[in-house]
């Protein structure tokens, strides 16, 4: 990693380079930006990888009102083809997954990027999706395990939030964005949850219809897929790895819903507070994209947030919030703690890390959307406090798709 870095330009001018992109870009799908952003040579070149890192390629290559240079502008032509491609692919495997499952009886709930596709919150080819989510009931897991596999795919590991299955003998046909040959990786949920930051927080009761039938099924309620997608993306910001598709989402959503639908959303809050975690996403998506969040919504789902977490979301960029923050930060979710007691279990959860979350990290390493470089993955727990305290060891999240970007412009 060090003889790759040397070969980088410096390290701070490319985090201040993604900043920079990241804000630029976020304005110009906004509406904000309408002037060619006047960047250097450098975040030209680095502007790929921020498009590639944030989901947004497909949908800049028609939103943009500027005109790159070339190597941009064909880059965005070729990820909105090849996310075309992929989403035919996907479309056809959703159908099979939908007669199969019927003639099994069992009920499948479609989830996030794809349920947006279906409620027609997206045209084809404008949003990537890295794999496809899908919920079961937990007395119909192994009958939904039986029909994937066979459907050719194999288990590639559970992690807390799902059992992942990859199509057998499929490789990436890019390392860069997306291609319409990269395997669809299939993440088989018999709940939703997220931990914010460590406890679970399960919202299954929300997100399952209650008359589900054989076959695929959507959410219930329109409230109850943009709190999937609200709890998804704070699950994210736990890590700072929130993209700039997912306040896309919560944008688009928002302003297709009616007052009906945001009054849904504050019952599902209710007196149990069960929302407080919704603010800031909340709060993101409406700073970038004023005018699609009542305000006396969120100001209702704010007064539950806590408080360092509300104070730091009203400041924070999405830039700050993502993988365009270059370094790990050893402590990111701290902020989401709710008490004294909470924050020190996270801290020591951070420090010396259980057997299980050794293990889900190593899974992480092998299947990630990431995972050709997992070497922060696998070293030593030592190893990485001791990289911690002396230097800014950076994100190979990060840092691979820049690698990638750098050399298609050469």
């Amino acid at each position: 990693m060090a003889a790759d870095i040397d070969r980088m330009p410096p390290i701070a001018a490319v985090q201040a380079s993604l900043h920079r992109i990241t804000e630029s870009l976020a304005a110009a799908l906004a509406g904000a930006d309408a002037e060619r952003p006047a960047w250097s040579e450098l975040e030209w070149r680095l502007a790929p990888a921020v498009a590639a890192i944030h989901g947004i390629s497909p949908l800049l290559a028609t939103a943009l009102r500027w005109q790159g240079p070339p190597h941009w502008s064909s880059f965005l032509a070729e990820q909105r083809q090849h996310t075309l491609l992929r989403q035919q692919r996907i479309d056809e495997l959703l159908a099979t997954i939908d007669e199969r499952s019927h003639s099994a009886g069992i009920a499948v709930v479609v989830l996030k990027g794809a349920a947006l596709h279906r409620a027609g919150v997206y045209a084809a080819g404008e949003r990537p999706m890295a794999d496809l989510d899908l919920l079961v009931h937990p007395a119909d897991i192994d009958a939904a395990v039986a029909v994937l596999l066979a459907l050719s795919y194999r288990d590639a590991g559970t992690t807390w939030k799902h059992q992942g299955f990859d199509p057998a003998g499929a490789d990436r046909g890019a390392i860069l964005g997306e291609h319409a040959d990269n395997p669809v990786k299939i993440d088989l949920h018999h709940k939703i949850s997220e931990r914010l930051p460590l406890s679970p927080t399960d919202l299954t009761d929300l997100v399952y219809p209650p008359h589900a039938h054989p076959g695929l099924n959507r959410y219930p309620r329109a409230a109850a897929l943009l709190v999937h997608v609200l709890a998804h993306a704070a699950g994210d910001m736990t890590h700072r790895g929130l993209r700039l598709i997912q306040l896309c989402d919560i944008a688009r959503l928002a302003r297709s819903m009616t007052a009906g639908d945001w009054e849904d959303l504050v019952r599902l809050h209710g007196k149990e507070r069960r929302l407080w975690w919704a603010s800031p996403p909340l709060t993101l998506a409406a700073r970038y994209f004023p005018n699609v969040v009542p305000q006396d919504v969120n100001a209702q789902l704010e007064r539950d947030c806590p408080w360092m977490l509300r104070r730091i979301a009203r400041r924070r960029t999405l830039a700050g919030f993502s993988y365009s923050h270059l370094y790990i930060d050893p402590m990111p979710g701290v902020i989401w703690t709710r008490s004294a007691t909470q924050a020190l279990r996270y801290v020591s959860s951070r420090v010396f890390p259980t057997r299980e979350q050794l293990t889900q990290m190593q899974v992480v390493a092998r299947t990630g959307p990431w995972s050709g470089e997992p070497q922060w993955h696998r070293q030593s727990q030592v190893r990485r406090i001791l990289q911690w305290v002396s230097s800014r060891p950076t994100r190979t999240e990060t840092l691979q798709p820049v690698r990638a970007a750098l050399a298609r412009a050469h």
